[in-house]
């Protein structure tokens, strides 16, 4: 079983590198790193800092979507929040260049879920309904096995996902996007999870832009020490487009 697992992995690490290996013409690259911060004080004292990098490859026939997110936060100086979230979306296209199938992977770390590690690797296939540079619709569907270790247990399983991105640049200066997934465990279906990603974004001056942006963490399961099911978060920051 760990055997075909390995290859089963491997393979799928393997898909982006053969697929960029054959095209290096007309390839749009998307980087920006963004820094947000939330503070509250009174009769309780918090604070909340976050970053979140992203690194885009966009190509005729491939495209590579990758994040990166974590968050800090203290409650009258000790700290109560800690998350490390990274995901990589490889996708080749075909069928007039709007169906696409590939690889998704994902890398969390929850210390209020006391999540030490959980791993998510598996193929998907999804269509994009609008594909332009400033103008993106997708959705796509895609099985994973999933690695989980916290404090209470260690497990491995497998699950279907759900996705679905938008982007629109609404005028030279300001953009909005909107992230929805949902997975669920395929042998339990109420063993869930669902995450929401959207905001706004304007540019300042060159680079630099100012953003909002609202996440929601769904989690059908309560594990010890959490009461709620949505962990809901706003944020607002600064951010820096590299290319």
């Amino acid at each position: 079983m760990k055997f075909l697992k390995g290859c089963f992995v491997a393979a799928l690490m393997a898909i982006p590198l053969v697929g960029l290996a054959d095209e290096v013409t007309n390839v749009t690259y998307k980087s920006s790193a963004a820094l947000g911060a939330t503070f509250k004080t009174g009769n309780t004292e918090k604070s909340l800092y976050t970053a979140d990098l992203k690194w885009d490859r966009y190509a005729p026939k491939n495209d590579w979507i990758n994040s990166l997110y974590g968050e800090y936060g203290e409650t009258d100086k000790e700290r109560t929040e800690g998350k490390i979230r990274g995901q990589s979306d490889y996708r080749y296209k075909f069928g007039g260049k709007n169906f696409f199938a590939g690889a998704f992977s994902e890398l969390v770390n929850d210390a209020v879920k006391q999540i030490r590690f959980r791993g998510k690797i598996g193929p998907d296939m999804g269509y994009y309904f609008i594909n332009k540079e400033h103008h993106k619709l997708d959705a796509s569907f895609g099985i994973n096995y999933v690695y989980e270790r916290t404090a209470n247990q260690e497990r491995d399983y497998g699950e279907w996902r759900l996705a679905g991105n938008y982007f629109i640049k609404m005028t030279d200066t300001s953009e909005f996007y909107l992230n929805v997934e949902y997975s669920a465990n395929v042998e339990d279906y109420t063993d869930s999870l669902g995450l929401l990603v959207t905001g706004v974004k304007s540019q300042i001056k060159d680079n630099f832009s100012i953003y909002i942006e609202l996440r929601d963490e769904y989690d059908n399961v309560l594990d010890d020490g959490v009461d709620e099911y949505n962990d809901v978060t706003i944020l607002a920051g600064l951010a820096y487009d590299f290319l």
